[in-house]
Order: C-alpha cells, then sequence, then structure tokens
C-alpha cells in the first residue's frame, strides 16, 4: 500500500488503527559533513564504543527532519540537509529487527570547527573532522561501508543502495545508468549577421553568460543546446555544427564533478530574428549584442576563451579542443 492509496485514511478508523499497529523496521538518518578543509565530521558516542557519524533514530518523523533535530540536540549544529547518498538496510540478523539506514549530505549553516560544536554530554563524548580515509579507519565496519559508498556517491550523481553495507544487486540496464560520468553542458554561440555576439545576463548569476544549459540524461548535447535557446530565449532553429570542447576535472569544478561543454554554431540571426527573442522562462533577465572582442571582455575568463575558441573554429572549419585538468589553469 502507498501513500496515494491512502487518501481516505481520515474517513477510514480502521485503516488508521490498522497503519498504525503495522510492523515495521526501525531507521536512522545520518549525515556527511564536511569543514572548510573538506574533512568528514566523526562523533564518539557514549552509549557505544567507537566512532560514528553524527545522527541518529527516527521518531514518527520524515528523515531529514529527524536528522535536523538530531544535529541540533547533539551537537548543537544547525545545518541544511542536501541530497541522499546512500540507504542501507541492515537486516534483523543483526540487531534483530532491520533497520533502514539513510545517509545524507549535510552542509551546516555557517562553516563549523570541532571547537564549535555544542555536544550533548549524555550523548556524544567527542566530535572531531578528519580526512576520508582516516574516518574510514576510525569507523566500525558496518558504518565504514556505508560511509564508502556515500563517498563515490557524493562524487557522482546516483544514491547508494545497500544491504547490510554491500551494494544490493540492480539488473544489468541499471548498473549502467548508475554508473557516475561528468556533468554535461551545451551551449551555442549565437551570432547576428552584423557578426555580433549574444551575451545573456541570467536571473540566477552574477556574471554574464552564453546561450545554454546543462544536458539532461534523455538527450544527446545538441539536442540540450536547440531545447535550450527555446526554453530561454523562445528561439527555435538548427542547432549547427560542433565547434568546441571544452574539457574540466573535478578538481577545476565547484561542485566536484568533471563538466564538459560542448559550444555548437548556429545560423545567424536576422534582424526580425533578434527582435523575435523572448525570455520565456524567467531565467534571463536581458541579453546584448556585442562586438566579438567586446563580448570576450564582458565575460568571466572560461566563457570567453570558448568564445575566442568558437570563433577559431568557424574560420578554420575545424574543432577546437579544450582540456582543463590543472588548478592553476581555472
Amino acid at each position: 500500500m502507498t501513500d496515494t492509496d491512502m487518501a481516505g485514511a481520515e474517513q477510514d478508523p480502521d485503516l488508521v488503527r490498522y497503519l498504525a499497529a503495522h510492523a515495521a523496521p526501525a531507521a536512522c538518518a545520518d549525515a556527511l559533513i564536511r569543514n572548510a578543509q573538506g574533512q568528514v565530521l566523526i562523533v564518539d558516542p557514549v552509549y557505544k564504543p567507537g566512532w560514528d557519524l553524527p545522527g541518529g533514530m527516527l521518531d514518527d518523523e520524515e528523515p531529514a527532519e529527524a536528522l535536523v533535530r538530531e544535529l541540533r540536540e547533539e551537537l548543537g549544529l544547525h545545518a541544511e540537509v542536501g541530497r541522499l547518498l546512500a540507504v542501507d538496510t541492515v537486516s534483523a540478523r543483526r540487531w534483530g529487527r532491520t533497520i533502514v539506514c539513510f545517509l545524507y549530505a549535510a552542509h551546516p549553516a555557517k562553516a563549523a570547527e570541532a571547537a564549535d560544536l555544542v555536544l550533548q554530554s549524555s550523548e556524544i563524548r567527542e566530535a572531531r573532522f578528519v580526512g576520508d580515509q582516516e574516518a574510514l579507519a576510525l569507523l566500525a565496519e558496518p558504518v565504514a561501508a556505508r560511509l564508502a559508498a556515500a563517498l563515490a556517491a557524493e562524487r557522482g550523481s546516483h544514491t547508494a543502495v545497500l544491504r547490510d553495507g554491500r551494494p544490493a544487486p540492480v539488473a544489468r540496464r541499471d548498473h549502467y545508468r548508475l554508473l557516475p560520468a561528468p556533468m554535461m553542458a551545451a551551449t551555442v554561440l549565437v551570432r547576428d549577421t552584423a557578426g555580433r555576439v549574444l551575451v545573456l545576463e541570467p536571473s540566477y548569476k552574477a556574471h554574464l553568460e552564453l546561450p545554454g544549459g546543462m544536458v539532461e540524461a534523455h538527450e544527446t548535447p545538441a539536442q540540450a543546446a536547440g531545447r535550450e535557446l527555446a526554453e530561454e530565449l523562445g528561439l527555435r532553429v538548427p542547432v549547427g555544427r560542433l565547434l568546441v570542447v571544452d574539457s574540466n576535472s573535478a578538481a577545476l569544478s565547484k561542485y566536484g564533478r568533471a563538466l564538459t561543454c560542448h559550444i555548437y554554431d548556429a545560423e545567424p540571426l536576422t534582424p526580425a530574428q533578434t527582435r523575435e527573442l523572448r525570455f520565456v522562462d524567467g531565467e534571463i533577465r536581458a541579453a546584448q549584442w556585442l562586438e566579438p572582442k567586446d563580448a570576450q571582455n564582458a565575460l568571466p575568463p572560461l566563457l570567453a576563451e570558448r568564445v575566442a575558441a568558437a570563433l577559431r573554429a568557424l574560420e578554420a572549419g575545424t574543432v577546437e579542443v579544450i582540456e582543463r585538468s590543472r588548478p592553476e589553469a581555472a
């Protein structure tokens, strides 16, 4: 039975009593919390031996709500719960009852160090931030296995599904869908018949941008480029040939994942087409048509380099490849 089946629960007292008495697994919610140096927070509980991740058992509440409560009660830490990194079903063989463990990324409201935490003395003996490998070495095996899976998920886009700390078997089709992959973006070098370049003022960023956005899982980069033109500008034109492939390692990304961006050409817009541009989805506040050099000067350095590379590729009839793998290249 799902929650959609229970729309009439309030009108059916028998169903309410059935659900209240229904046997259910116990559940806990833990957190992967990092400090400004990228270290992981671990805690030493009073009530059991060994180090653990911060968090605790659920009452009759949502897992994320329980985690917020536990962090506040045990550590005096106010945090925003991020994405779910791992779910581990611990069989009843271990504790006599099935336990479902949720492990979330959590982000403190302000930079936190161990000295800033207010420990609940009846629950937590000590808390410290340590490196990933030290955390894995200090934690008990079931929790260490859970953290290892969460660290891998943190670098990717999936949620690890475990049984007793081991990856749960999945169908081959699902296995490949869950493989970590770089993020993909698609951009279009939009020009007009006067040779000017279109730059955009997004509503969600502090700097100018080029038309485009992230590639979704079901589409090719060229399809994503066309979709973004329609969504951002109300512009429905064929996406032209590939001009630039710009690859950035995870070390250069503020989101911790590698990013590859494809930059495409499009036929120059006529004056009539430029007048028909509309900011359809609210992501764009304004647009400017700039001479190529002015566009490069107005854009952040990374985007300016993409424009320069795209213009070279246009002139030479080639595809430019940019590979960024060293932090000093950012």
